[in-house]
């Protein structure tokens, strides 16, 4: 059962991207592709162990497959999309209101500090 979970987190979209980017790996500089996609192989092996070692426990405390899907349903939709992907939300700037792009700490027009440094929960995967 674990394994439709991570196949349905993955995503098609995720191996033909992968298999649209293979060939570019070869072209310019192989060795930096080369080496970006081993690193993603070993984030993605690490994931997984997570995930397993995950919903094992949960199992262990009682929960089925089908509350595991509800609840990925859920945080799916939060979003307001039912796509399979969680995007954060854009946060507004307290000084100039404009919208600031996830992944930015500071606002890109003004400055102004809009999210601090929190750092993964689960550090560096």
């Amino acid at each position: 059962m674990l394994e439709f979970f991570l196949g349905y987190s993955m995503g098609e979209r995720t191996a033909s991207r992968s298999a649209s980017l293979a060939p570019g790996a070869a072209v310019a500089d192989g060795t930096r592709h080369t080496n970006r996609i081993e690193d993603l192989d070993e984030r993605l092996d690490r994931l997984v162990m997570i995930l397993r070692a995950m919903w094992a426990l949960m199992e262990e405390q009682g929960m089925t497959p089908e509350q595991l899907m509800a609840k990925i349903e859920e945080i799916d939709l939060q979003d307001g999309i039912a796509d399979g992907q969680v995007r954060p939300e854009l946060a507004e700037c307290p000084s100039c209101q404009s919208k600031v792009a996830p992944g930015l700490r500071a606002c890109q027009l003004c400055g102004t500090e809009v999210r601090p440094d929190t750092g993964h929960p689960l550090g560096h995967i």
